[in-house]
């Protein structure tokens, strides 16, 4: 009688860096709008300065959001980070992008 081999695979555990590093970017973006909220508070005249900042937040928040869905498909260790991430850096772009608009009407 042959004994039955039990092919059973676990997941990685741990994260990888880019999905720690696309967490970390969504965090700051998210920092970034709250200090240019209370910049553009504080002077009656926005420079332009603080656009470019934001343009700049935009653009990191939206490369955060490529990485950590590219996180999420690699399958590569833990799903939290990756997922908080996308979450972080998805309404850190959305917020951007609702306040671009916004500004332009």
């Amino acid at each position: 009688m042959k004994k039955k081999e039990n092919n059973v695979q676990f997941r990685k555990k741990g994260f990888t860096a880019k999905a720690v590093t696309a967490l970390v970017t969504g965090c700051i973006t998210i920092v970034m709008f709250l200090v240019l909220i209370f910049w553009s508070g504080i002077k009656q005249e926005t420079p332009k300065s603080f656009a470019i900042c934001a343009t700049a937040a935009l653009v990191v928040s939206f490369i955060g959001l490529i990485v950590s869905i590219k996180c999420v498909k690699e399958q590569e260790g833990g799903y939290a980070v990756p997922y908080a991430g996308m979450a972080v850096n998805g309404m850190a772009f959305l917020t951007y992008m609702v306040t671009y608009i916004l500004g332009r009407i």
